[in-house]
């Protein structure tokens, strides 16, 4: 097993057992290596989704400890990183195409996260706004 799913597997081992700092060390350190492994091969999609998943526990760890600015954080963290890719000139057009679709994996839990947690009125109709474009350019992909 690679040492990043060791990361992830001790990473929810803590996380169930409530050791809060173990298991936001072992999610940081499996981010970490992931992003290096994922910089180095930008076509390989299950490391990038590894990638993001490692983000999403860290939100949910600093979401059951009551701490929704942080847990937001570690949301947008990949989402941004996805959508800078989407949008730069010097990335190829199959790692461009990896990350559109990876969109949704990074936007439905944010849209999720401002269900449970309030929102200020332009973040809401951003997200509105950014689901109706991701929405509308699904339907052009089919």
């Amino acid at each position: 097993m690679h040492q990043w799913q060791n990361l992830l597997d001790d990473g929810n081992e803590s996380f169930h057992k409530r050791n809060w700092r173990q298991a936001e060390y072992c999610y940081k350190e499996a981010t970490s290596h992931l992003d290096t492994l994922w910089s180095a091969n930008t076509k390989n999609v299950p490391l990038l989704m590894a990638w993001i998943c490692a983000y999403h526990n860290l939100s949910t760890l600093f979401e059951v400890q009551d701490n929704p600015d942080l847990a937001l954080q570690y949301l947008l963290i990949p989402h941004n990183r996805v959508l800078s890719i989407c949008h730069s000139d010097d990335i190829c057009d199959e790692t461009k195409l990896i990350a559109e679709n990876a969109l949704k994996v990074t936007f439905m839990p944010i849209l999720m996260f401002s269900k449970r947690h309030p929102m200020c009125d332009s973040c809401q109709q951003s997200l509105l706004e950014f689901k109706n474009n991701l929405e509308a350019n699904q339907e052009i992909i089919h």
